[in-house]
């Protein structure tokens, strides 16, 4: 089943136009804020999003600033109202400390990347710039799918697993196609007849802010892969770390689980599950 949810976000909103052209017209996102991300140096969330261009597409400015750069292919945007977007992979055209306007070209996506990683960062914190009112246009009509959910059982402890991803609009073309992406909110609750035995429980809210890489652990369970060209990723999480079944009496419930993405789009799932005398 398919509903609404009006999204919260704590991000202040000023819009802005996409860093490629047509700056008015949405372009293929083939990575989202907080999807996981892993390398040598562990595990973390994605600051950002991915604008998936061929290489050599022109990048320009989404605002008005003062140059920075963070690498040989990565600079930032400083707005005079104290916002910082980060263009990630590409060729720049511009030097440290200049001024550039709205519009004006930054420089081109390196050879091998096929796309501009986008960042946006306000107050000390990386934001979404899919939440409303940012990146705009921007929408999105399909809702997350929720694939699986399990018990996992770790030593003594349960966890409540589940598999759950997004799909992107429109299509990313070429070897990136159809890879997933993470829901912007997940929940669950516990139901038992028709009453619910718990309000609704938060297992992941991807809404606003970019999560510190101390909680990886805690959103993203074991089985996680990232996307990788043509190999797309896993994404499990835990709804519950540690569940203790034994709180439960004997007899049948019903898990419900809640994803929602970035326009409010939900899917809600039911699960059987059963307590015996022995949990």
């Amino acid at each position: 089943m398919t509903v609404g949810v009006a999204p919260v976000h704590a991000a202040r909103t000023l819009s802005y136009d996409w860093p490629i052209k047509p700056f008015r017209r949405q372009h293929p996102v083939r990575a989202f804020l907080d999807d996981p991300r892993g390398g040598e140096g562990g595990w973390s969330f994605h600051f950002g999003i991915d604008v998936a261009a061929p290489d050599g597409t022109r990048v320009y400015a989404v605002e008005a600033g003062t140059v920075y750069f963070d690498s040989p292919q990565a600079l930032a945007v400083v707005s005079p109202d104290g916002r910082t977007f980060g263009y990630w992979h590409i060729v720049p055209r511009v030097q440290s400390h200049q001024f550039v306007q709205r519009h004006q070209l930054l420089g081109f996506i390196a050879h091998g990347w096929g796309h501009v990683h986008f960042a946006e960062h306000l107050k000390g914190q990386y934001v979404n710039p899919l939440r409303p009112g940012a990146l705009t246009p921007y929408v999105d009509h399909t809702a997350p799918t929720i694939s699986e959910v399990g018990l996992v059982r770790v030593g003594h402890h349960s966890s409540l697993v589940a598999s759950v991803f997004d799909t992107t609009v429109p299509r990313v073309p070429g070897p990136w196609a159809d890879e997933p992406v993470t829901p912007a909110l997940l929940r669950w609750r516990l139901v038992s007849g028709r009453a619910a035995l718990t309000g609704w429980k938060t297992a992941a809210d991807f809404r606003s802010f970019m999560l510190p890489a101390s909680r990886f652990t805690t959103v993203y369970a074991p089985g996680t892969r990232q996307n990788h060209e043509g190999e797309p990723g896993h994404y499990c999480f835990y709804l519950d770390r540690g569940w203790n079944t034994r709180a439960l009496h004997p007899g049948s419930y019903e898990l419900e689980v809640a994803a929602s993405d970035m326009r409010g789009n939900r899917t809600r799932a039911t699960f059987a599950l059963t307590v015996s005398g022995r949990s």
